[in-house]
């Protein structure tokens, strides 16, 4: 039979599959221009009043179609709880906006502006609506068999484009109150801030607490909080919340997406993904509060807030213009702060996998689906997970003590120990992939920053909010070489054997990632021609390329074409050099044959 003669979604299923396919392409255009009408009135600072209630009238009209769809496709519909059933999210907005409404009218007596509030319930019910729209257009993207590498690039390359059309809105930046004219932000630091964002790296040309506004901050924070979850990652978890089935095709990619072997697993996964991040970035939140006594309530929560979730996704952001420079002593600074950016650098698979395996060995709570599936069973720590504790715990203390003892060199400023070592210590844990700072980095020594190069480089661990060539690269090369010298012809840890394809895709990260680095830099260089501080343009594409974010302090002030370099090295860096170079190549076919070997001279 020809694909072309295949029943539709809607035949057997409606008495009218022609017409429901119209209504259903006339409700999505409808949503599109809603979509483009809530933001232009949200965007433009300066527009008529008339103006204002043509896009004001546009969304309530789209809303009033959304129902009258749903009405006539339900009539039409054969079976009605099947109708219920795939329809269940729309029909709850519709309903949502149609009771809400009706009560504004029924009570307008004793409701000022009520119409106000009826066009601000129908924004909100679009933004719903466009949130779940985009979701389907995710699952079915992920379900087509395409290349994962590719999926995943792309969701980044529109994450990046939706944000710097935002932040070009007016009203995402501090206005000139003297000034008549509304003041766009340049095309080059909106895309440059949204790339940073997107990419949970940091790194800023202007001041992102005094330049943008709450507006602009809060798109920031939806930017990072999107780009250090993924967002394949929010379909995977519609389809786990509503009890969807993941189609194999879907589960490959978020295994891509999420550095996962357990493609089996990706539902469970992807549920606890979402319930860690909002548990920690609330708790955090909380624990951050003390830090701006001063601030009124509001701005105290949304300020913490804002710091627990770039702190989790490893963003960097702050909405001080000079970072956390001079909070050190804070213990929420140390504290806090660090555990957030150490959990977010863990990875996703890590934290479930030391989930469940603190429930099932040290407490009695029983576990149940579909959030877990080892009521009785007792899971052991996987050899992924024990790399990344260790391998982490390494790298805190090695480089906790690298810094302080490097730092202790030729020190020029008068600090004591303990300032030292505190200091020591978050920039160690910042370094690796979190882009927060509490001393200038401007005035590190040499050999500190190459030291932090090194860090940085390293990175956090796979499947997280982190950037770098991982943990487990960093450790599997090591081992590669240790059983070089030991006359091994394989990789062996904890009884176990670690596969060759796997050490070779570690080696061939590694050697991307330094090809990456050094073209960056060499670029940057070239176009800065400032061979005197040639180290920190090596320090600035290294926390581009492993998404830090820290820098000593030349970001604003290097040249254009620096910039569109650093924007590509955060990009490249975020998505990965490996899985960019998958995205942009086809596989080629697999030969069942060999041909002879043939030794050749190494050195």
């Amino acid at each position: 039979m020809a694909l072309s003669h295949l029943p539709s979604r809607f035949q057997y299923q409606t008495h009218h599959p022609r017409r429901c396919r119209v209504l259903r392409r006339i409700e999505i255009f409808a949503l599109i221009i809603a979509v483009i009408a809530l933001v232009i009135l949200h965007g433009l600072l300066k527009i008529t009043t008339i103006v204002h209630w043509e896009l004001g009238g546009t969304i309530v009209l789209a809303m009033l179609y959304f129902g009258f769809s749903l009405s006539l496709r339900y009539f039409w519909y054969i079976s009605k709880k099947e109708f219920i059933k795939r329809n269940l999210i729309y029909l709850l907005i519709s309903g949502f906006w149609l009771l809400t409404s009706l009560a504004i009218l029924i009570f307008h007596n004793l409701i000022p502006n009520q119409l106000e509030l009826i066009l601000d319930v129908s924004e909100f019910c679009i933004i719903l609506r466009s949130l779940y729209e985009t979701i389907i257009l995710i699952r079915r993207v992920s379900s087509r068999g395409w290349n994962p590498a590719l999926i995943v690039a792309a969701s980044f390359l529109i994450l990046i484009a939706i944000g710097t059309t935002l932040l070009m809105f007016p009203s995402a930046r501090v206005q000139d109150l003297t000034d008549k004219d509304s003041e766009t932000a340049p095309f080059l630091v909106a895309l440059f801030t949204s790339t940073s964002a997107s990419c949970v790296t940091g790194l800023t040309i202007v001041p992102t607490g005094s330049y943008w506004s709450r507006t602009g901050h809060t798109i920031i924070m939806f930017l990072f909080q999107i780009g250090g979850l993924g967002i394949l990652t929010f379909g995977a978890f519609f389809a786990a919340a509503f009890g969807r089935t993941m189609q194999i095709r879907e589960s490959v990619t978020f295994s891509e997406m999420l550095e996962s072997h357990q493609r089996g697993d990706v539902r469970r996964l992807v549920l606890a993904i979402l319930g860690i991040t909002i548990f920690t970035e609330l708790t955090g939140a909380f624990f951050l509060s003390g830090l701006w006594p001063e601030l009124p309530w509001g701005d105290r929560i949304y300020h913490s807030l804002f710091h627990s979730i770039s702190g989790y996704c490893n963003a960097g952001f702050s909405l001080m213009d000079d970072n956390l420079l001079n909070m050190g002593h804070h213990w929420q600074v140390w504290g806090v702060m660090p555990i957030l950016i150490i959990i977010g650098g863990l990875g996703f698979a890590v934290n479930y996998n030391f989930m469940l395996y603190g429930i099932t060995h040290f407490s009695n709570f029983s576990v149940r689906k579909p959030l877990f599936n080892h009521p009785t069973q007792k899971v052991r720590l996987t050899i992924s997970s024990r790399l990344v504790f260790i391998t982490t715990i390494f790298l805190l203390a090695g480089g906790t003590i690298g810094i302080y003892l490097l730092e202790s060199i030729h020190m020029q400023k008068e600090v004591s120990s303990g300032e030292l070592l505190n200091s020591a210590w978050f920039q160690s844990v910042s370094f690796r992939t979190a882009g927060f700072n509490t001393v200038d980095l401007g005035e590190l020594q040499p050999q500190s920053k190459l030291f932090a190069v090194l860090l940085m480089f390293i990175g956090a661990s796979p499947g997280s909010t982190g950037g770098g060539v991982k943990t487990v690269v960093f450790a599997l090369a090591l081992l590669s070489v240790w059983s070089l010298l030991k006359g091994r012809d394989r990789v062996e840890i904890m009884g176990r054997t670690i596969p060759s394809a796997l050490i070779n895709r570690s080696l061939t990260i590694i050697s991307l990632g330094i090809l990456v680095l050094m073209s960056s830099t060499l670029l940057v260089v070239l176009f800065e021609n400032r061979q005197d501080i040639f180290l920190n343009h090596l320090f600035e594409t290294t926390s581009a390329f492993a998404t830090v974010g820290v820098s000593t302090g030349i970001t604003a002030d290097l040249t254009t074409p620096s910039h569109w370099v650093i924007i590509f090295t955060m990009f490249i860096g975020r998505v990965g050099p490996l899985t960019a170079l998958i995205a942009l190549t086809n596989r080629g076919p697999s030969y069942r044959y060999s041909y002879p070997e043939e030794s050749v001279n190494l050195g």
